[in-house]
């Protein structure tokens, strides 16, 4: 039945009620009490506009009844889909209450954890599928969302009925009633294990690449080194061998004593063990440093990298100046690393300066700050030409002549500072260049 031909035939309804009691007013005036009071048509008048103003609100309510049915059928639908889409969606979803506890678990949160829904709906969420080590994370988050905060892109593991880890990208929300109150949150995630996988794969590619590349930049390193290196270990050998022949001429002589003997071959055993101790460095910066970091002193550092580099400085004409705070905190990292760093910069602050009609000379600083440690590196070079200070730090980027540098040394310095969470930047000075190493300290009671 349409609603027009309901309405009419309501109205035609009322009016026969009204044409009734027309006839029963005209029949029967005293049993209704009517001819003492008012005129019987305003009576019959009044009656009909109180039957009109009653009727016509039953009668749009009966009318838009059809209206409020589909509206009802249709926001149930969508609910209805709405909660489909959520159990069936290729992302894992789940619903908390205000205490924590789970009450909402669709199809791919069973699929990853191994969990059914009747079996997860009711648990706490933290206690029983998050490992301890990441319990107090998701908790705040978790809370967060219980107080109106919502989280985006919060990485956490899963644990499985298995006992394994699936690794969960989380974007939380927020639930609420008809009357706004937060009842719960609602956490969307992404699975990404198999992304992290893909991840840890590259970034191991990536540190052997690296290593590769700064093996290779200590080999050539070493090669330069290579007469400064003979020079050093010429020298207590050449002592060495002058007290082995001073020993052999007073033994041919008869004049030699037990004290002589006894001093010279102490001095022979100091030279041999001087030349081993330098020999055993080179070959400990030649390596791989396959070792996990350790605390080091960055003033020992640069001590040992001067002990490598020193002779060549000199032969070069290079002057040093070292400048080293008394109170200085350790460090996190590889110390043959670090050395090569320094290496590198002393290996560049020579070449700026090669040539140079001016005093050769070197600074080399080291103090510390509230949270960092600062290495720094001036020469009296020429500087760095200001179309050239952006790239320095680029990879097999040198303007040194074909054959006289790989382009290597400030990029594989650059690499090795910034996986030790540091920075490593260079500026122009009135003397020369200028390069400040930036690293972390450890901070144990120094400051």
């Amino acid at each position: 039945m349409s609603n027009t031909s309901f309405v009419l035939r309501i109205y035609i309804c009322i009016l026969a009620v009204e044409a009734t009691l027309f006839w029963a007013y005209s029949a029967f005036p005293f049993v209704f009490n009517l001819s003492s009071t008012l005129a019987l048509p305003l009576v019959i008048t009044l009656d009909a506009m109180v039957a009109t103003l009653i009727s016509v609100p039953l009668v749009f309510v009966w009318a838009i009844r059809p209206f409020i049915s589909a509206r009802t059928t249709q926001l149930q639908k969508t609910a209805d889909e709405l909660t489909h889409l959520i159990h069936t969606a290729n992302a894992p979803i789940f619903g908390i209450d205000l205490d924590g506890n789970v009450n909402e678990w669709n199809q791919q949160s069973e699929k990853i954890t191994g969990y059914s829904k009747s079996r997860a709906v009711g648990l706490h969420l933290s206690t029983n599928f998050i490992a301890d080590e990441h319990k107090a994370a998701v908790e705040h988050v978790l809370l967060n969302a219980l107080d109106g905060i919502e989280t985006a892109n919060f990485e956490f593991p899963l644990l499985t009925r298995y006992g394994h880890q699936v690794d969960v990208l989380l974007s939380s929300t927020i639930r609420r009633d008809d009357s706004g109150t937060i009842i719960g949150a609602l956490g969307v995630g992404q699975d990404i294990t198999e992304l992290n996988k893909v991840r840890l794969e590259q970034e191991r590619e990536r540190k052997e690449a690296s290593a590769q590349i700064i093996q290779a930049s200590k080999l050539a390193t070493l090669g330069e080194m290579a007469t400064s290196v003979a020079h050093e270990l010429n020298q207590p050998l050449s002592i060495a061998r002058m007290s082995a022949e001073s020993i052999r001429r007073k033994i041919v002589k008869g004049t030699i004593t037990g004290e002589f003997l006894e001093d010279k071959l102490q001095y022979i055993e100091d030279q041999t063990a001087r030349a081993a101790a330098i020999i055993e460095h080179m070959r400990m910066f030649g390596r791989e440093a396959t070792e996990e970091p350790e605390l080091i002193d960055p003033r020992d550092v640069v001590k040992n990298a001067l002990a490598l580099m020193g002779e060549q400085l000199r032969l070069d004409g290079v002057e040093v100046e070292t400048d080293f705070s008394k109170n200085c905190p350790p460090i996190l990292g590889h110390t043959i690393q670090m050395e090569q760093v320094i290496i590198n910069l002393l290996t560049n602050a020579r070449d700026a300066m090669h040539g140079s009609s001016g005093l050769s000379k070197v600074i080399l600083r080291i103090f510390a700050g509230k949270n960092h440690v600062y290495i720094e590196s001036e020469d009296s070079g020429s500087g760095i030409p200001a179309n050239v200070l952006p790239r320095i730090f680029e990879p097999f980027f040198t303007t040194k002549e074909i054959g006289s540098g790989t382009g290597l040394g400030l990029s594989v310095s650059y690499g090795i500072i910034r996986d030790m969470k540091g920075t490593i930047t260079a500026v122009n000075t009135s003397n020369g260049a200028c390069f400040t190493i930036t690293l972390p300290h450890t901070n144990y009671g120094y400051f």
